[in-house]
């Protein structure tokens, strides 16, 4: 019965992985020796290369700007949900008494 089937069994799938090196400093260094040199870029693409450089040399390198930011709005998410369990809190003691009197009596 091994060699006759109804149906067909798939074979099992090889995976191609080939490492790479990546170095981001030296495709960095290359792009600028490239458009240093004018290579094969016309005028707008150098001038669009230059200003994504620009945005990306402005965000910053290692996003500290980022992290303050992120650190930023943590702090006003957890001062806001202590002021909504406060408000919260403080309802439930003083107005659900007179909420459960009313429907009571």
């Amino acid at each position: 019965m091994a060699f006759f089937s109804f149906f067909k069994t798939p074979r099992h799938q090889k995976f191609k992985y080939v490492p790479r090196y990546y170095d981001p400093q030296k495709e960095q260094l290359d792009k600028i020796v490239a458009q240093a040199k004018g290579e094969g870029l016309s005028d707008t693409e150098l001038a669009k290369a230059r200003i994504s450089s620009a945005f990306r040399k402005r965000g910053g390198g290692s996003n500290e700007y980022a992290r303050r930011m992120t650190r930023r709005s943590n702090r006003l998410l957890i001062i806001i949900l202590i002021v909504l369990f406060g408000l919260t809190y403080l309802l439930l003691t003083v107005y659900l008494p007179r909420f459960m009197q009313l429907f009571e009596g």
